[in-house]
């Protein structure tokens, strides 16, 4: 008796519930009929009455209902948690990363019934799936050669099988489950079971836990969760190459400001335990791969920031104070106690960021797009003061990484605020570095009366005494601690995740204006000082404020575009079927381009931005914001909406696949804003959205769309 992966999803569900779930409950997570569920759920129960358990309990008012007992807990604990191919069908996308993998991985051909035994494929399918297989390659500069009576094999440049590798794990593996991997050596996930069996094939994955641990301890940082996985990931591709003869070249690692970190050091210490361990010898390439490694990784903690970090460091700190001093100067305020701890987060998170820019790593914020919109003029403010540091570094700064750098100012600047009320105080958990952590610091902050006492990644939490927080607030599971011992929630901060955290922190009271306002005051006043005899200081600061009180109410009465004056019916496409991401987001722009509100070429510079950038537009699980910043081929402000029968991959690390694109384009900076504000709050509710993505009614998308609309 087999489960597919929607009915292991439903049973899991069906467990952890302790009442009955109903049908319709089900249909509507699923989006599919009460018979399709029904069918799904007699499966589960043959399942269970198969291997010796009770028929589900069932109740026509109420729905049905898993009797536990300690025997089924066993049971169905080891069951979910077991590598158990032959009891799970995986899915198509599940097949595809699995096949990539292991032929990537391969020295020698792989005979097709290898594939057809571990999947439990026919024939016929394995070779068709085998021919997108070869299609993906082909993108990575990688040609699939098929032997007759042999089987098939990956050829390619070193460099090439590596990136992609990287391109397929970092797509499909999750900081979250190589943790887990690392620390049981088994995962939930059944494809990830298998590819970490492949990935990780005789190497001692506990012996490289501790070489980065110790790595950590010598360079007196904490690595993110992302950036540890990122580096067993990388040492473990390393070893497995380096033994088979697949050398990877790069260029020696020989600058000096390089030469003399404490990174260099402590790689070259890591190499010679690896060469010893495993007895290997270590190209040079692959030493100064991993010193850009150690130096591009995203850091939590860096005790030894000042001292070890290179004669470097000391300009760095200059410049980071040059910017501070600059959007202090512009917001007419001083950070005062909190300056020097912001100079140091600064610091630390910049210093990586040089390395990664330098040698061409690109950072994606998945929050780009909302931080942008969310602190509009802080931005430009802190991509202009950022001009100190491009000189420095001799490059432009891309607004990926600008944007990490606003969600520090933004927290400073929101932290200026007095706080009266008792605040509890919480621990961040966060597995994807410093700025992610900064950002949901900032929200969590800025919603409830909280103090964030510390943030550190999950495998640290043991070194936290219980006496210096009230509660853990985590983005990932932590697996050394019990579900109860600490709040789970999404990095985005979802309304779900705001009621849930309603349960155990005070909200913080909305304040006005009336803070900025002063300030801003207060800033025109000295400009007005500079050039003007002021007669009476009190009297000209009353009417200022007036005047901009009365400017703030005449906006609100005026309001800009709200989401209906964008969004028609005739810029609404749904259950478009779209073999790639390109063809989705040409369906969003064609529909502007009907209305001759962009030309033929805004599509173009949105395909050229994700090349370049990658696939930043991918904002949330399953959504794409489409634009481009090409003023000259617009002609109006608008919106379009397209929902995909089938969802496309971007290759996006942790939002793939997509269902919901919308397109947008304006005339000026500040028209769209309003809207744009009004679709993140849609975004936010989870009834809504699934709606959005899955109708095949425009009236219904119509509707939600006014919903938003005030």
């Amino acid at each position: 008796m087999v489960l597919n992966k929607d009915c292991i999803d439903i049973l899991k569900y069906m467990w952890n519930k302790d009442d009955y779930v109903s049908i319709s409950e089900l249909a509507e997570m699923y989006k599919v009929t009460n018979r399709a569920i029904r069918y799904k759920i007699d499966k589960i129960e043959d399942f269970l009455v198969t291997n010796g358990f009770d028929y589900l309990e069932k109740q026509h008012s109420k729905g049905v209902k898993i009797i536990k007992t300690k025997d089924l807990k066993k049971f169905i604990g080891g069951f979910l948690a077991e590598h158990t191919p032959y009891k799970y069908v995986y899915s198509k996308e599940e097949r595809f990363e699995f096949m990539v993998i292991k032929l990537l991985q391969s020295s020698n051909p792989i005979n097709l019934s290898y594939f057809e035994k571990t999947l439990c494929l026919s024939k016929n399918t394995v070779l068709k799936e085998i021919n997108e297989v070869e299609s993906w390659l082909k993108t990575k500069g990688i040609t699939l050669i098929r032997k007759p009576r042999v089987g098939i094999q990956a050829d390619g440049d070193e460099i090439n099988k590596r990136k992609a590798i990287i391109d397929i794990t970092s797509e499909t593996m999750s900081s979250e489950d190589l943790l887990n991997y690392v620390s049981r050596k088994m995962v939930q996930s059944k494809i990830n079971n298998l590819q970490f069996d492949i990935l990780f094939a005789d190497i001692d994955v506990d012996f490289l836990d501790i070489v980065i641990r110790e790595a950590e301890c010598e360079l007196k940082k904490e690595f993110s969760d992302e950036a540890y996985g990122g580096l067993i990931t990388h040492l473990s591709i390393m070893i497995k190459r380096v033994q088979l003869h697949k050398d990877i070249y790069l260029p020696n690692v020989n600058e000096e400001m390089i030469l003399y970190t404490e990174e260099y050091r402590v790689a070259n210490e890591m190499i010679e335990r690896i060469e010893k361990h495993f007895k290997i010898e270590v190209p040079e390439g692959e030493k100064s791969y991993i010193v850009i490694h150690l130096l591009g990784a995203k850091v939590l903690k860096d005790d030894n920031l000042y001292k070890n970090a290179g004669h470097n460091i000391g300009d760095l700190r200059d410049i980071v104070i040059k910017i501070t001093e600059e959007i202090e100067n512009l917001y007419g305020v001083q950070f005062g106690e909190e300056r020097q701890k912001l100079i140091d987060d600064l610091v630390l998170h910049l210093r990586p960021s040089i390395y990664r820019m330098k040698y061409g790593s690109k950072l994606v914020n998945p929050m780009f797009e909302e931080i942008k919109m969310s602190y509009r003029e802080l931005f430009y403010n802190v991509k202009a003061a950022m001009v100190h540091l491009e000189k420095y570094i001799g490059t432009v700064i891309d607004e990926q990484e600008i944007s990490y750098v606003v969600i520090h100012y933004a927290a400073a600047l929101r932290n200026l605020e007095e706080r009266t009320s008792k605040k509890a105080r919480v621990v961040l958990v966060c597995g994807t570095g410093i700025g992610t952590a900064k950002m949901l610091s900032t929200k969590i902050q800025s919603k409830f009366q909280v103090d964030v006492v510390a943030t550190t990644a999950s495998r640290n939490i043991d070194a936290l005494g219980h006496e210096d927080y009230d509660y853990i607030i985590s983005t990932v599971d932590i697996p050394q601690l019990n579900k109860d011992q600490y709040i789970k929630i999404s990095a985005l901060l979802l309304e779900k995740d705001c009621k849930k955290l309603e349960k155990y922190l005070n909200l913080k009271l909305k304040a006005d204006n009336s803070f900025y306002e002063a300030q801003l005051v207060k800033r025109l006043i000295g400009i007005i000082e500079k050039h003007c005899t002021i007669r009476d200081e009190n009297t000209l600061k009353y009417e200022l404020l007036y005047e901009l009180k009365k400017e703030y109410e005449y906006k609100k009465e005026d309001q800009l575009y709200v989401l209906r004056d964008l969004i028609k019916s005739d810029t609404v496409k749904l259950k478009c079927n779209c073999k790639d991401y390109k063809e989705a987001l040409y369906e969003g722009c064609k529909l502007l381009i009907d209305k001759n509100i962009v030309s033929e070429r805004y599509y173009e510079e949105v395909l050229n931005n994700i090349d370049t950038y990658g696939p930043y537009i991918v904002i949330a699980p399953g959504i794409a914001l489409s634009h481009a910043n090409v003023p000259e081929d617009v002609k109006g402000t608008a919106m379009s909406i397209v929902n995909l029968k089938y969802p496309v991959k971007f290759n996006h690390a942790t939002n793939d696949p997509v269902r919901l694109i919308i397109t947008f384009a304006t005339e000026d900076d500040e028209k769209h804003l309003n809207a744009l504000s009004q679709l993140m709050s849609l975004f936010n509710n989870t009834e809504d959205l699934n709606e959005m993505m899955h109708t095949s009614s425009k009236e219904k998308v119509l509707e939600i769309i006014n919903k938003y609309s005030k």
